[in-house]
């Protein structure tokens, strides 16, 4: 029981790690966005994010956006689609895709 307690506040600092480097979308960002994804909006990046959380990170840690490049991000996720049959509709990788690329051009994580 001893180990448990002990455990419990290193469990949470891990976990609070994890998600600082998958940051939260902000205005400006989607402001930033538009020019590459047009009528790109702050809920559609917030609903990326949580998409990836807890999709992506159900089956495997998450990478910080940061670890890839913007234009490799299309790539990463479709690859998950197709050989490892994630079940993702189209408008939800692109929310994904769109939410990671944006992050990782800010340098997020």
């Amino acid at each position: 029981m001893k180990t448990l307690l002990f455990l419990a506040p290193l469990l949470a600092a891990v976990a609070a790690c994890g998600r600082a480097a998958v940051p939260e979308p902000t205005a400006a960002d989607a402001v930033r966005g538009g020019a590459q994804f047009p009528g790109l909006t702050l809920g559609e990046l917030h609903q990326g994010r949580t998409l990836y959380m807890s999709r992506c990170g159900s089956c495997h840690v998450l990478k910080a956006p940061a670890e890839l490049p913007p234009e490799q991000w299309q790539a990463e996720v479709e690859e998950m689609r197709a050989k490892n049959g994630v079940k993702l509709s189209d408008d939800e990788t692109r929310a994904i895709v769109r939410y990671l690329s944006l992050a990782a051009s800010a340098g997020g994580g």
